[in-house]
């Protein structure tokens, strides 16, 4: 039998079948190139760094803790029905800061140590910032003037403040301490209250003197005149700066700073216009009626201009009637025309009338000075009350540039009250008249002006040893006063009074506000004078921080004197 043999066996196929053989030998040659080919190829990826090669992405296993979303953003004291109108003319009031590329220390001297500004900005800003002078707001001793103001006609105008970055200057660290002072001692819906400063303050070391009587009756003012001072520097609900605050490590937006206190006061109004919750309180009204005039001053938002209006016509209502002239008007109270008038004008009470006519020269400034507030913002203000104003400072006038608290037979007397055992500073009423005569009339060579000046310029700001000499109330109005008089801007600026009064003021002032580190205090005013007693430190440093900008906030209401 024959043995089968396979290599004989395609030999003979090969003889009988030589095509079919060689595209056989043909395709395995291909295929086997190829192959080396494919090898080769992958073998250069395997060379390449691992991240250029793509991975299926492990699947997370369920023992992986992943974090919890953010909490929802608290938004109660804002009511739903109007943050849309704000939000609408300025999309970015809740823009956070989303270039910081390390952790920052939040309680370095200047707050952020990648900055060199105590304000970081987180986008164009509505505001110019802040800025101020001990020489006065003069070119040469710190930065220029913002040249863009409120839109209020004639030449008395909101200013717009100026740019503050590390100023040397003491009054504009003083300002911007201030401002942190307040921001940290806001109430989470907004306002400010000398009642709720117990909340606010660090417990072991608080601000305020506990064995004080603090109540909320003054609230709506405080909260007013807190506003004011971030107005004043320029900062309206639009503004996107961050405030540090080194002493918390915190940062806080200065726009919703501002918003939160306007829309605080915007609901605690009442349907008549005034904000008080009991009955009426003229300061409450002025102070509350001022911030809201100069936030639509500053941002021409609507918003703000109903309540701004409706807190103008009260206080236009609640002026008194002159008791010389029948159809003429007078000063301000405590109280409203309207409370008295209304339920007793039929009564034939024999009091009425002497009630119904009473009026003093420091509710009646605080009055005149809204109506200003507003007059420049673009609101409706009448010529016939502040016509009255005027009338009503020149009865309490005397003949030597002395102006009586009720009338002129109290010029150069004391105002007594709560308080007393402090120094009395008889040029207070002198300096109230000055700003009422400045404010309704814009007369520069009213021969008034220099008598009163020359009274204030007798009682220069000091702090006696038992300090009873400090007296915030009469600085705050003798700065105003007299800068508007005779500082850079008037245009008189011979500085015969504002430069003496200047110094005295900034040395005086300056070493009372508190530096202590890392304290609550840091930044205020905490040692009280003779007007403290409702509202302690919120009011005292507030007012102070008014002082501070007085070289700043206005421009001259004479019309002289603007720098570029």
């Amino acid at each position: 039998m024959r043995t089968w043999n396979p290599f004989e066996s395609i030999r003979r196929g090969a003889r009988s079948s030589p095509w079919v053989v060689m595209s056989v030998f043909v395709h395995v040659i291909v295929i086997a190139a190829l192959s080396v080919m494919y090898v080769r190829k992958h073998a250069s990826r395997n060379e390449e760094p691992p991240g250029v090669m793509v991975v299926t992405p492990p699947r997370v296993s369920d023992t992986v803790e992943l974090p919890e979303p953010p909490a929802p953003i608290e938004r109660s004291v804002v009511p739903p029905q109007i943050e849309g109108e704000l939000v609408a003319k300025d999309e970015m009031l809740d823009v956070v800061r989303s270039d910081v590329a390390k952790p920052e220390d939040l309680t370095q001297p200047i707050g952020d140590p990648s900055s060199d500004s105590p304000f970081d900005i987180g986008g164009n800003s509505a505001s110019s910032a802040i800025g101020a002078g001990a020489g006065g707001g003069s070119r040469g001793n710190g930065p220029t003037a913002d040249s863009r103001s409120g839109t209020g006609k004639g030449p008395f105008k909101i200013r717009r403040g100026r740019d503050l970055k590390t100023s040397p200057i003491p009054t504009d660290r003083a300002v911007l301490d201030g401002l942190r002072w307040l921001v940290r001692h806001q109430n989470p819906d907004g306002s400010w209250g000398a009642d709720t400063l117990k909340d606010r303050c660090d417990p072991e070391h608080p601000c305020y003197n506990p064995k004080d009587n603090l109540t909320d009756n003054y609230n709506e003012g405080l909260t007013g005149l807190a506003l004011l001072c971030f107005l004043g520097a320029g900062f309206s609900h639009e503004s996107r700066q961050d405030l540090v605050d080194p002493v918390e490590g915190r940062r806080h937006k200065i726009g919703d700073v501002v918003k939160n206190g306007l829309l605080w006061l915007v609901h605690k109004q009442n349907p008549d216009g005034s904000f008080s919750k009991d009955k009426s309180f003229i300061y409450n009204e002025s102070l509350a009626t001022m911030a809201l005039a100069e936030a639509y001053g500053l941002t021409q938002n609507r918003y703000w201009k109903e309540p701004a209006q409706k807190g103008v016509d009260f206080i236009m209502r609640a002026q008194r009637p002159s008791p010389v002239n029948p159809t003429g008007l007078w000063g301000w109270r405590y109280g409203s025309r309207m409370e008295i008038e209304d339920p007793r004008k039929t009564t034939g009470d024999d009091n009425y009338k002497k009630e119904l006519y009473d009026s003093d020269s420091s509710a009646s400034c605080w009055a005149v000075m809204a109506l200003k507030s507003a007059q420049i913002s673009g609101l409706t203000v009448k010529k016939e009350n502040m016509d009255g104003a005027f009338e009503f400072t020149k009865y309490c006038t005397a003949d030597d540039g002395k102006v009586g608290y009720l009338d002129a037979k109290t010029a150069g007397s004391a105002v007594t009250g709560k308080n007393d055992h402090y120094t009395y500073h008889t040029a207070t009423m002198s300096a109230l008249g000055m700003c009422i005569r400045i404010f309704t009339q814009h007369d520069p060579n009213d021969p008034f002006l220099d008598l009163a000046a020359k009274q204030i310029i007798k009682d220069l700001p000091t702090i006696s040893k038992d300090q009873l000499s400090i007296d915030y109330y009469y600085w705050y109005y003798g700065s105003l006063a007299l800068n508007q008089l005779d500082g850079p801007d008037s245009p008189r600026k011979s500085g015969k009074y504002w430069n003496t009064w200047n110094k005295a003021m900034v040395d005086a002032l300056l070493p009372l506000q508190d530096h202590k580190e890392r304290a609550c205090s840091n930044g205020g005013w905490i040692i009280p004078d003779r007007w403290a007693y409702t509202g302690g430190p919120l009011y005292t440093t507030a007012i102070n921080v008014l002082t501070l900008e007085v070289y700043f906030r206005y421009e001259n209401a004479f019309g002289g004197g603007k720098r570029n």
